[in-house]
């Protein structure tokens, strides 16, 4: 038997899907591969003790609600509807529960859901410590204008 490292694999999903997005402008691929590497990469970030990008993104969230959810003006959302939300678009693409179900449903253009899915994969793999590859690194260059990540 022959054993992958999945950090590796991650790695190999997560450069496939900026190449995707950035020299062939498949956004559609590139959020699926994208979206594989954020949850290989966030799955190794929980093992290892840590919080993913998803679960900070949910408590922040939590938090932001609990502080404003009076004055927001909408009923307050539980963490699994929270998560749900933040994964729909991931979840739209993929999966097909009924045949009236035939169209994927985006919060924002797909330009931006797929540049965000790589900016979350990129997050969990930074809190892993890993070695940005060339992809990675040019993509950071590329898209400066998100003072989120990191760019070192």
């Amino acid at each position: 038997m022959i054993e992958y490292s999945k950090s590796d694999i991650a790695m190999e999903y997560l450069d496939a899907a900026i190449e995707e997005r950035e020299l062939h402008q498949r956004y559609f691929a590139a959020m699926n591969l994208a979206g594989v590497a954020e949850e290989l990469f966030g799955k190794l970030v929980r093992v290892a003790g840590e919080k993913d990008r998803l679960t900070s993104t949910i408590e922040d969230l939590s938090y932001i609600q609990e502080k404003l959810w009076g004055k927001m003006g909408w009923a307050k959302q539980s963490p699994k509807d929270l998560k749900k939300l933040l994964v729909s678009p991931k979840n739209s693409i993929k999966h097909m529960d009924n045949g009236a179900d035939s169209n994927a449903k985006l919060h924002f253009e797909v330009e931006d859901e797929s540049k965000w899915m790589i900016q979350s994969a990129i997050r969990n793999m930074d809190a892993l410590g890993l070695e940005r590859s060339e992809a990675v690194r040019r993509f950071l260059l590329k898209h400066a204008d998100d003072d989120s990540l990191d760019k070192s």
